[in-house]
Formats: structure tokens, sequence, C-alpha cells
């Protein structure tokens, strides 16, 4: 008898219920505005050409959030360990100085890894890639509107 009102109970909150949910289509999931059966071609952005210290260092988000890279960067392509233009112009000492390129931090010199007690004389190597966090300004929207940027 138990089972049975249960059963009616449940039932009867199920025929009450509205309607389910209307399904979303596969074009609607995701940010990218196409079926998830298309192969989409990415749209085209313009990479930033200024030469550094002609544009301001756009606002970060956050401060854990590596900064984007203001200029262009073309011309100092590859950034390997062994070629890099950006610690030959960044790796100044002491604070910023209006004109000047902003100093690498104090941790890009920092070893982590393998000594992570003694500061380096030189950027540790797992940080002499500088576009595996710093990325370059381009002239693509956001992807996500962030409502709580400063």
């Amino acid at each position: 008898m138990r089972r049975a009102l249960l059963l009616l109970s449940c039932a009867t909150a199920l025929l009450l219920a509205d309607s389910p949910a209307k399904p979303l289509r596969d074009r609607d999931l995701g940010l990218a505005k196409g079926s998830v059966f298309e192969v989409l071609a990415p749209p085209r952005y313009q990479d930033e050409a200024s030469e550094p210290g002609v544009k301001k260092a756009p606002k970060r988000i956050n401060a854990e959030t590596p900064p984007v890279i203001p200029h262009g960067i073309a011309d100092s392509l590859p950034i390997t360990r062994s070629s890099n233009l950006c610690v030959d112009c960044h790796a100044v000492s002491g604070p910023k100085k209006k004109g000047e390129p902003t100093p690498i931090p104090a941790s890009h010199y920092l070893d982590l890894r393998r000594d992570p007690e003694h500061k380096a004389k030189q950027v540790a190597g797992s940080r002499m890639v500088c576009t595996l966090c710093h990325v370059a300004r381009t002239d693509a929207p956001s992807l996500v509107a962030n409502r709580f940027r400063p």
C-alpha cells in the first residue's frame, strides 16, 4: 500500500510539473558559433605592430595573471634560450623608470626546480621563453566579458 501511494504521488508530481526544458541545438553550445560537426575557420586578427615604448601596457586583470606584451614582437621571434631579445631589453636593474622598459621581476631569476633559495644573475632557464606565459596584444575582442575588470 505504501509503495502504491509513493508511486501515485511521484506520478502526480511528474504530471503537474512544467514541461521539460527545450533541448539545446549544437550551434548554441560553446564559444564558437557553429555546429559541432563543422570545422570552422578561426577569425583572423592583427598582431600588435607598434614599437616598444609607444603604447602603455594594458591593465592587468589580477596580480597572478602575466602581463600582456604591449608592443609588436614579430622581429623578436622565435624566442629561444639562446636568442632572446626580450631579456636583452628588459634585463634592467632597479624599479621601473619612466621611458625605460619594464624590468624582469625578481621571481624570474629563481630556479624553483633546482635551487629555489638562490637568486641567479641571469633569468632561470624555465623562464627564458617569455611567450609561454606572456601573450602579445592583438585586436581580438575578449572571449568572455569581464564585468569585474577594474
